[in-house]
């Protein structure tokens, strides 16, 4: 009988890594293989669209919209924290070229029943259309 099983791949932002962190020393701890690729922009980027909408209604500069939403100065190593839970991290990947090599190295390291954390950065910045 041959035996189907699935790897588990899960993609989020920077801004729910940190509170994730944790899910990722379970899974060391367990050996429950995963791979997480994390969409890295350095920022909160959703309460820094907040914070220009709110600017903007009560007539403030909207280019200090960043001020406590931006994660950088010093930047946080993400595959060191996930290092620090006992799983293997990656990163940061800077160039989309890069990313399917990181990305098959993860594959190859839960394949084996390990843990992987790709840090892939994304520029700063907002889609046009808000």
């Amino acid at each position: 009988m041959a035996v189907c099983w699935r790897l588990p791949i899960r993609v989020l932002g920077n801004d729910d890594f940190p509170t994730v962190n944790t899910a990722v020393w379970t899974a060391a701890r367990y050996q429950i293989p995963c791979l997480i690729v994390v969409r890295n922009n350095r920022s909160f980027s959703n309460d820094e669209l907040h914070q220009e909408r709110v600017a903007k209604e009560r007539s403030r500069p909207v280019e200090n919209r960043w001020i406590g939403m931006r994660i950088g100065d010093p930047d946080i190593d993400l595959a060191m924290m996930a290092k620090s839970q006992g799983a293997v991290g990656i990163g940061p990947v800077t160039k989309a070229g890069d990313l399917q090599k990181a990305i098959d190295q993860g594959v190859e390291v839960m394949a084996k029943g390990g843990v992987c954390v790709v840090d892939a950065r994304m520029l700063p910045g907002y889609d046009a259309n808000g």
